[in-house]
This record gives C-alpha cells, structure tokens and sequence, in this order.
C-alpha cells in the first residue's frame, strides 16, 4: 500500500509540475521536493524525467478511460451514455487545456503523449461505434466520425467547461434523432 502511496504522490507531484512550469522547466530535483521523497527514491523509480512524463500521461489517459467507462455502462439510452461519457472526457480536457504549457503534452520531444492521446480517441471512437451499432442507428461508422467531429471542435473553441457540456448534448442529441 505504501508503495502505491508514494507512487501517486510522485505522479502528482510531477503532473502539477508540468502543467504549472512546463516539462522543459520541471527538473527531477522538483519533482522530488513537490513529492517529499528523495531523489535516489525517485531514481530508483524512473530512469529519468521522460519516463516519469510517460507516467504522467499515463495516469491522465487512465483516468480518462475510467471516467468515460463509467458512464459508457451506466443504464440509459445511447444518447444519455454517448453524451455523459463525452461530456466527462471533454470536460476533463477542458480543465487540461487551461495550462499555457499542455501544448509540451501533445507536441515536442516527447512524441509519446500525442500518440497515447491518439490511441484513446481511437478506442473511444471504436466504443461508441459499438453503442451506436447495437442500438440500430444508421451507419454507425459514419455517425461515430461525425459526433466525434463535432465533439473536437466543440472542445477547440469553447470558452467554459459549461459549454462544452451543453454543445455536446445539443450536438450528440441532434446526430442520433437524426440518424434513426
């Protein structure tokens, strides 16, 4: 238990970090003073400051994936799991997007995180295929890529996190009543 202890307080430590200073300025020495353990601890943990960022990014997809899982195997109708999973992933973006150094997440030395981010959208875009499919919605393939489509830009330009909220389930409600 202990073990998993330390592991989130140096996985928040540094996730806090990086989104304050920016990985280029987050240095280990940081990370190990936010987190209240040694360096040699955190040493003996990660290699260096990119394996601990890989961790980071790792930590935030498997929250994505929880919070949206969650609302994907709620009961309800497909409209209601679709917008409430999309809301909760948009959501949580939103408040990511609001660090002027998130962009060192999705671009720069580390490739990794784009590509981690890319993977989840596929899986996501794959879950609500299934959903959309099982519930009889005309072409399934097409409607997924354009309620995703229009999540996307929805999340690019909204200005509060409630308005991503409400855009999604406006958007989301008028895809599926019209493709029924």
């Amino acid at each position: 238990m202990e073990e998993d202890q330390r592991q989130r307080q140096i996985l928040s430590a540094a996730r806090t970090l990086f989104f304050e200073r920016g990985i280029r300025a987050t240095t280990i020495a940081a990370i190990s003073e936010a987190a209240g353990i040694a360096k040699p601890t955190l040493y003996s943990r990660y290699k260096d400051k990119d394996a601990i960022f890989h961790a980071v990014v790792a930590s935030i997809l498997d929250e994505f994936r929880e919070l949206m899982d969650a609302e994907f195997s709620k009961p309800g109708s497909a409209e209601e799991r679709l917008t409430a999973a999309l809301v909760v992933k948009y959501s949580a973006l939103f408040d990511m997007m609001q660090s002027p150094h998130v962009v060192q997440f999705m671009e720069d030395k580390v490739i990794y995180a784009g590509q981690a981010f890319a993977k989840l959208a596929n899986d996501v875009a794959k879950r609500i295929e299934e959903i959309v499919s099982q519930e009889g919605y005309n072409n399934p393939s097409a409607l997924t890529h354009l309620i995703l489509s229009c999540v996307s830009g929805i999340h690019k330009n909204a200005r509060t996190r409630d308005e991503v909220a409400y855009e999604i389930k406006t958007v989301v409600h008028a895809l599926l009543t019209a493709s029924k």
